[in-house]
């Protein structure tokens, strides 16, 4: 099956982006507080399982809950959507196409409620 996933290059790819995300987002002053006390290594892992079953790879995301996992952190909407704006450039640079940068658009968009403090799920 041809996912994009595997478009995208797989595990070694999905790992490189997380890597990338990260560098640039814990170095954000901004972002950077969301940060404190966090075991970031299981934070990367996480974030690499849920990218990767996000565009189709293997299933392995076993986190908590977006919602629950993020309420207390009083994320904002400019600190998610700069997140999001990260972690597309992110994916952008690494050569990801229109349309993995359109499905991964299209989940930032759904998953927003579940993190951004204060947000109503539809």
């Amino acid at each position: 099956m041809d996912t994009l996933y595997a478009r995208a290059g797989g595990a070694p790819a999905v790992t490189a982006a997380v890597e990338a995300l990260y560098r640039v987002v814990l170095t954000d002053d901004r972002l950077s507080p969301y940060f404190a006390g966090v075991d970031i290594p299981r934070l990367k892992d996480h974030m690499t399982a849920l990218l990767t079953q996000v565009l189709g790879g293997p299933s392995a995301y076993t986190g908590r809950d977006l919602r629950l996992a993020h309420a207390r952190l009083a994320i904002t909407p400019p600190h998610y959507d700069l997140v999001g704006a990260y972690l597309i450039g992110v994916l952008a640079g690494l050569g990801a196409d229109d349309e993995l940068l359109a499905a991964v658009r299209g989940v930032l968009a759904g998953t927003e409620a579940d993190i951004v403090a204060g947000s109503i799920a539809p």
